[in-house]
């Protein structure tokens, strides 16, 4: 039943425009990035760019772009039945309001997972045209060789996945509040941005916020591509649990809301 309550959002998602403009938005941002990084000339030997440093400099931007497109589609998505009037069918229809929960974000998250896996491909492809895959060397020494280096991409691709959960929970969430598209939307841009500023005022607490995580293992990416020494301690100590703390609690807020919602008005 999730599984088919879930294809039918997806196609009420993509019925509209929207989502591909979005989603088009993303990719032609960290291509157009990408390429431009690769063609500045470097200043010194020292900032000669390497295909890590290159992709995971692209896909930095890709994720900054990609979370303001699924705060926007998330928040849309119980906003928007509200509007329509189409949440009353969930009366008549032999559908607990959990299932349609459970749907709504299983589409959400395939979408943020695709989302990243078109801007992974996309990056590689750009990188692989502008500077070729291959080992990281500075000075003629081999610091890492082209084996690991493909490791740790899907190492930090794998894990970015995982933490982009909160995220989509979080959306929907804020979606469950308002009968407005509009005003779901805007609440939950802004809450993300205060709440992206804010982790520079929290030092060492910002390792509790799950959008303090969601930026490490790109940027590890980028520091294998300097040559410099990289690790996953914090990601695996830190954002994990946090991630998977901050999606359930995201998560059964959001069943406990329209499971008590009436929605008979």
């Amino acid at each position: 039943m999730i599984i088919e309550l879930c294809r039918q959002e997806g196609v009420k998602l993509f019925a509209n425009r929207y989502p591909y403009l979005l989603l088009g938005i993303v990719l032609l941002g960290q291509a157009v990035y990408t390429a431009l990084k690769a063609l500045k000339e470097p200043a010194t030997t020292l900032d000669v760019l390497t295909a890590p440093q290159l992709w995971g400099d692209g896909m930095g931007v890709a994720l900054r772009l990609g979370l303001f497109v699924i705060l926007v589609l998330g928040a849309m998505g119980f906003s928007q039945e509200f509007a329509q009037g189409t949440v009353k069918t969930m009366l008549v229809l032999p559908v607990r309001r959990g299932e349609w929960v459970a749907a709504k974000l299983l589409a959400l998250v395939l979408l943020a997972w695709a989302l990243l896996a078109a801007c992974v491909l996309l990056g590689a492809l750009v990188v692989a045209v502008a500077l070729g895959w291959g080992d990281v060397s500075r000075g003629g020494v081999t610091l890492y060789q082209a084996g690991q280096v493909w490791a740790q991409v899907a190492a930090a691709t794998g894990l970015t996945a995982l933490l982009l959960l909160p995220l989509c929970a979080f959306a929907l969430f804020v979606s469950a509040f308002f009968s407005s598209s509009g005003a779901a939307v805007g609440v939950a841009l802004v809450l993300a941005i205060v709440l992206e500023f804010g982790l520079g005022l929290l030092d060492e607490s910002a390792r509790f916020v799950f959008l303090h995580h969601l930026s490490v293992p790109f940027g590890q990416i980028v520091k294998m591509g300097k040559g410099l020494p990289f690790e996953w301690d914090e990601t695996l100590a830190w954002g994990l649990p946090v991630a998977a703390v901050t999606f359930c609690g995201f998560a059964g807020a959001l069943v406990f809301r329209m499971e008590r919602m009436d929605i008979t008005d």
